[in-house]
């Protein structure tokens, strides 16, 4: 059995901002946007590990996602997924309530580093209806099992917050 793997990771911006004088509007339309695909397989550029889930954090709780080991039920079947480079991760706090926060946290021992830049102290706020995407689509981040393969989302809040995560990577 065989699978395959197609991912189109896109950001956009656009925005119409207008300023009226005395005797006309100056005004600023434009766009910025990312718009690339990942093809199939293990190279620069390429994806062949997809994980992806609606999760919870209770408060002042951690959600602790082992990149080494990540579960996840396909058609009927568990699955263990692996990543060995990150090209992407995606999460969406669905909570709509100020301040519930989620936050990524690097100070967990056996920490995925990697996107903080190496840094066990870094941390990555995610507020209330708000994304976050990271992306390193030529390199990846590097995964390595049992030292640098745990990404934590924290929630320091007082209720619990839900969120959508995809992470999207390789399996070498």
């Amino acid at each position: 059995m065989s699978d395959a793997l197609s991912l189109e990771i896109s950001a956009e911006l656009n925005w119409l901002f207008e300023e009226s004088l005395d005797l006309s509007t100056v005004t600023d339309n434009a766009r910025l946007q990312y718009d690339q695909a990942l093809d199939d397989g293990t190279s620069a550029g390429q994806a062949d590990k997809l994980w992806h889930a609606t999760r919870s954090v209770g408060a002042g709780s951690n959600d602790d996602l082992d990149l080494s080991a990540l579960t996840q039920s396909i058609h009927g079947s568990t699955v263990t997924i692996a990543f060995a480079k990150i090209r992407a991760i995606m999460i969406v706090n669905t909570a709509t309530t100020a301040g519930e926060t989620l936050v990524l946290d690097s100070s967990v021992a056996n920490a995925f580093t990697a996107a903080f830049h190496s840094s066990a102290t870094s941390k990555l706020q995610i507020p209330a209806d708000s994304p976050l995407m990271l992306v390193n689509k030529v390199d990846g981040w590097a995964v390595t099992d049992g030292s640098a393969d745990i990404l934590r989302i924290s929630n320091a809040g007082s209720g619990t917050v839900s969120y959508k995560i995809v992470i999207a990577g390789t399996s070498a």
